[in-house]
């Protein structure tokens, strides 16, 4: 392949920082950050329930439906977004249903727990990994595969930050619906770095992102225009972006696995492949379940659903150490 300029780099060195600045004003912020305690399936019915948590000191139960909170119904798009976050120590009102009968509890938001101080830290870290072993790899190769594999590991870095607070408005609407957008271009960059590692793939990559657009299109709609919230407009989107990160994640792991399968032991450790396999499996194989089972049937609580993601640490290790060696081989010949 053609080098790439090397003021590329420079761009990826500028996004990488930008990014990371990000990450770190959500890590600043985390002790602002609130608890509940408790998880829904997307349609406002709770499906969990944390011992100890503020949800379980209200009274909040696994099969309850909420119905409002702080008195604005959670079918209120609109009001709900226009609505600070809570603040620990602050109570609301929830109104549910519970069997068919209505009932009022208060519950009182608290500060994140250690744990997920912890796995925000942690997750914020992988972040990092990813966007400096992208951005280092194509300094040391500057080829249009590190070129690809550099757009993929910067997007995907920014996957793992949460970024700082940002006060309901305009400016809250714009942050979000560009984060989203990266976040599902990331996954479109995956499924496209694992089509161009070589052996190259013959599929036609022009449309390869048009699901990812899709879903950004979509999410800027519901961003902007607020709708009410129903049960089968959430299942709706649930479905659809559950689909397209399936596709994305499922496509890669089928193309990667289709390109070891078709080469011998010395091809497989000539080009990486044998790295590249086990970082999928993984990396990306847990979560491709994860998101499968959760689309599917989102009361599903999996056992470790919350360290899932820690398996994604994986992809930039072992997709790293098979391109430094794939660019050693061809330094050797």
């Amino acid at each position: 392949m053609e080098n790439q300029p090397k003021d590329h780099v420079g761009v990826l060195l500028g996004v990488g920082i930008l990014f990371i600045a990000w990450g770190i004003l959500g890590v600043l912020d985390q002790k602002n950050f609130t608890y509940s305690g408790y998880s829904t399936d997307g349609n406002n019915t709770i499906v969990q329930v944390e011992k100890g948590s503020p949800a379980e000191a209200a009274g909040l139960k696994k099969g309850d439906v909420i119905m409002s909170t702080g008195g604005i119904a959670v079918a209120n798009t609109k009001a709900q977004s226009m609505q600070p976050r809570p603040k620990i120590g602050e109570s609301k009102e929830y109104v549910i249903t519970r069997n068919g009968e209505e009932m009022k509890l208060d519950l009182t938001y608290a500060a994140l727990p250690d744990k997920q101080n912890t796995l925000n830290i942690l997750g914020f870290l992988i972040g990092v990994i990813f966007i400096v072993l992208g951005v280092f790899m194509h300094y040391r190769r500057k080829t249009g595969l590190s070129w690809t594999f550099a757009i993929f590991m910067l997007c995907f870095g920014f996957v793992f930050f949460e970024g700082p607070y940002i006060a309901p408005g305009i400016a809250n609407q714009l942050i979000r619906s560009i984060s989203i957008s990266i976040v599902l271009f990331s996954f479109g960059a995956l499924a496209n770095y694992m089509l161009n590692y070589p052996p190259k793939s013959r599929y036609n990559l022009k449309l390869l992102y048009l699901p990812a657009a899709l879903a950004a299109l979509l999410f800027w709609i519901l961003e902007f225009t607020l709708p009410e919230s129903t049960e089968s407009l959430n299942m709706l989107v649930r479905y659809f972006v559950g689909a397209v990160i399936i596709f994305y994640f499922g496509l890669s792991l089928v193309t990667l696995i289709s390109k070891f399968l078709n080469s011998n032991a010395e091809e497989r450790k000539a080009s990486g492949l044998d790295l590249m396999l086990i970082g999928a499996v993984i990396g990306l194989l847990p979560i491709l379940i994860y998101f499968t089972i959760s689309t599917f049937s989102p009361g599903t609580i999996l056992p470790g659903n919350d360290y899932v993601f820690l398996t994604f640490i994986a992809i930039p290790i072992f997709f790293s150490l098979a391109l430094m060696h794939r660019g050693e081989k061809e330094l050797a010949v």
